[in-house]
């Protein structure tokens, strides 16, 4: 009850002066001595595969060090468990592990460069050719499979659905309200990077996601 008597209140924000002021310090502002850039570059199709991929314009930036895409990484990220099977990847597609583009906005390249800028360009530059396939965007979609809740987890259970109208009208007390919230957008201040540093055999690494301690965990297995 303690909770739900605070509906209503205004509560300080322990974290709104330093946002307000620009003193709050998110994983991109973590101080690294000669740090290297990373910047994505992403699918530009939902799906099918990669034909081709022009690095030659992106490699003439200034600064640039590297471009790591299917061609020099492939099967070089070692897969581990998803969280349906007590481990820590939320995918089981590995990032740069083939030509295959399976949805919109996959990541195909990362571009490594001396500074954040240089990076950009980089990606920007690339010139990726596509074979396009039709993709799956929703339950009925052509190559679309279900898959009963049940046969993911052994914690899931198929919902029973019933006759919702059938039983609105039989209810003995009917509500007819209308119900209005303000509009919500979820856009918070800071965007998703991340920054890492080797140190005498010891990663760290400063990241802006909620799962920190799936994060650590998933590193550990995976570099372990």
């Amino acid at each position: 009850m303690e909770q739900i008597a605070q509906i209503g209140t205004a509560a300080p924000r322990i974290d709104g002066r330093l946002k307000v002021t620009g003193e709050a310090r998110y994983a991109s502002d973590t101080p690294l001595a000669d740090p290297v850039y990373a910047f994505l570059a992403t699918s530009a199709i939902a799906r099918g595969r990669i034909s081709e991929i022009d690095e030659n314009a992106g490699r003439a930036v200034p600064g640039v060090l590297d471009i790591l895409t299917h061609r020099n990484i492939g099967d070089a990220v070692k897969p581990t468990k998803l969280f349906s099977e007590g481990g820590y990847l939320g995918s089981t597609i590995m990032p740069l592990a083939s030509d295959q583009i399976w949805h919109a906005g996959q990541i195909v390249a990362v571009v490594l460069a001396e500074s954040f800028e240089a990076a950009r360009e980089t990606a920007h530059r690339l010139r990726i050719t596509y074979a396009a396939e039709q993709p799956s965007a929703g339950f009925d979609s052509p190559g679309a499979t279900m898959v009963a809740a049940k046969d993911v987890s052994s914690n899931h259970e198929d919902p029973e659905v019933g006759d919702a109208e059938a039983a609105f009208a039989g209810a003995p007390v009917k509500l007819d309200a209308h119900y209005a919230t303000p509009t919500q957008h979820h856009n918070p201040i800071e965007l998703f990077t991340t920054s890492c540093a080797w140190a005498d055999g010891r990663l760290t690494v400063w990241e802006g996601s909620q799962n920190v301690t799936g994060l650590k965990n998933g590193l550990a297995e995976q570099l372990g």
